[in-house]
């Protein structure tokens, strides 16, 4: 899934963690956890940058340096890390900045999973679970950044995982505008 896909599912579940729960919390800080979640949302893929690094290119050809086989893709390591959070919180906004860098972070992986696999029980195993097209690569031969990019989107439109971006992203701005 892309940036906005993310942003808007850390968006969602920032909202849909507020709306159930009820915290006793200004609207200021309301409004701040919301950009907690979309942050904690899209944070996973800073891997990306060590990608395009090695690569040295905004693109990733070379499956070895994939991303989501980083440290920064398994799950366990940012459930324990909002669970610390939580537990050190000294206040209840610290807490919900706590669960939402669990649940945000989470919100990225469940998509992720859908086509393109994570290290679920890392570091138990390295092994990528997915839901459909595990791990699919996209064929560009192309090395220019536009075209590269390109051919990359109009793959990518083809996808579940595209229709299911498309739906997020406009739910997002439908209870953002609402």
């Amino acid at each position: 899934m892309l940036p906005p896909g993310h942003v808007a599912a850390g968006f969602l579940t920032a909202k849909a963690l507020l709306h159930f729960t009820h915290p006793a919390l200004s609207a200021a800080q309301q409004s701040q956890l919301v950009w907690w979640g979309m942050f904690f949302g899209f944070i996973p893929d800073i891997d990306t940058f060590i990608a395009f690094a090695k690569e040295k290119a905004f693109f990733v050809k070379n499956q070895d340096n994939n991303h989501r086989k980083q440290f920064t893709h398994a799950p366990v390591l940012w459930f324990i890390a909002g669970m610390i959070v939580v537990v050190l919180a000294p206040s209840t906004y610290w807490r919900y900045v706590g669960l939402l860098l669990w649940l945000g972070s989470w919100s990225h992986f469940l998509l992720d999973t859908i086509q393109y696999g994570i290290m679920w029980i890392w570091p138990l195993s390295h092994k990528v679970f997915a839901i459909k097209d595990r791990e699919r690569e996209f064929k560009i031969e192309d090395d220019s950044f536009f075209a590269y990019w390109w051919t990359f989107v109009k793959a990518y439109a083809k996808t579940l995982t595209f229709s299911l971006e498309v739906i997020i992203i406009i739910s997002a701005i439908y209870i953002f505008i609402k």
